[in-house]
Order: structure tokens, then sequence, then C-alpha cells
């Protein structure tokens, strides 16, 4: 049997003729039952099982699943573009262009995507070290950066220019 009182719907599932409940509004949506109190017309209280279906609920927005964003793809690097990259910013620097590809090669094997601990990129910056150079050098200073082959060899050419080989000293013996 079903009763609504206050807007709220209780269920009764077992029913004694002549029984009246005694409701508490607490001020919020739902209600307690204090306890079933005989009426008039009825002898002592008996135990009714019950339960409380509150106010119809109100629908909620569920959230809509987004699409994974698709990484985009690293451009492939030739060795031609790495050589081009090697004279252009060794030139620019004023560095020797061998010396700048023999740390290259020795931190990385040329790979623009090494990681090794915090040091990460062909020249295994840290993500602290780029961005002080970056800084200096007045550029974007994302870490993520230093997996890009240009922007390494960029940002070393300046480092080995300014800071010369003590700035990897067991690579540039």
């Amino acid at each position: 049997m079903k009763i609504s009182i206050l807007g709220i719907t209780l269920v009764l599932l077992s029913v004694i003729p002549a029984i009246t409940f005694k409701i508490q509004n607490s001020g919020q949506k739902n209600i307690r039952i204090i306890s079933p109190t005989p009426s008039p017309l009825t002898a002592p209280i008996l135990p009714v099982e019950y339960s409380v279906i509150t106010e119809t609920p109100v629908p909620t927005n569920t959230p809509r699943p987004t699409a994974t964003p698709t990484p985009t793809p690293l451009p492939k690097i030739t060795s031609g573009d790495l050589e081009n990259y090697f004279t252009r910013y060794a030139d620019k620097e004023s560095v020797n262009r061998e010396l700048l590809k023999k740390i290259a090669a020795c931190e990385s094997s040329f790979n623009p995507q090494a990681r090794n601990g915090i040091y990460g990129g062909m020249f295994q910056f840290s993500e602290n070290s780029w961005k002080n150079l970056r800084l200096l050098m007045n550029l974007n200073t994302d870490p993520e950066l230093r997996f890009n082959a240009e922007e390494a060899i960029k940002t070393a050419a300046y480092k080995l220019a300014i800071n010369g080989r003590v700035a990897w000293p067991n690579c540039s013996k």
C-alpha cells in the first residue's frame, strides 16, 4: 500500500488497519517516522515494516564520454634534417658542429625521444635546465620540447656557446 504525505510517498510493506503514523518533518526533504501511534479505535501498537521513498528524484545530467585525443605523431626526422640542424645552429652560435654531434651521439645516439630518469631528449636536458636555458634564449620553456630534435639542437648549441665543454663533461672529451 502506498500513502503520500507532504509530497513523500510511504510504502507500507505490511498493513495493519486503523494505524496512523506520527510524522516529524525535520525541514529536510526526507522525513522520519517517529513511531506508529494507535488510533482511538485500535488496540495496542503492533510493529509495522515500512520503507520511505523520498520525493521524486530529479534527473541529473550524466556526463558524456569525451573522445580520447589522438596524439599528434612527431614528424619523421631524417639524417639529412639532423645534419641541417647541426650545421644551422652550430654556425648561429659559433660552436664546433662536430663537437655538438659528438655530444648528441654520446648522450642519446641521436635519439630525440631518449629518456634517462629526469633527463630527456637528444642532449638529456633535465626539465629545470631546459626551462632556465630557454628563458635565457627567450623561447618557449615547455619541457616537452626537449624531445623535438630541432629545438634540442638549437638549445644545446646555445648552452655549448655560453658554457663551453664543461656543460657536458663526460661527452665532450
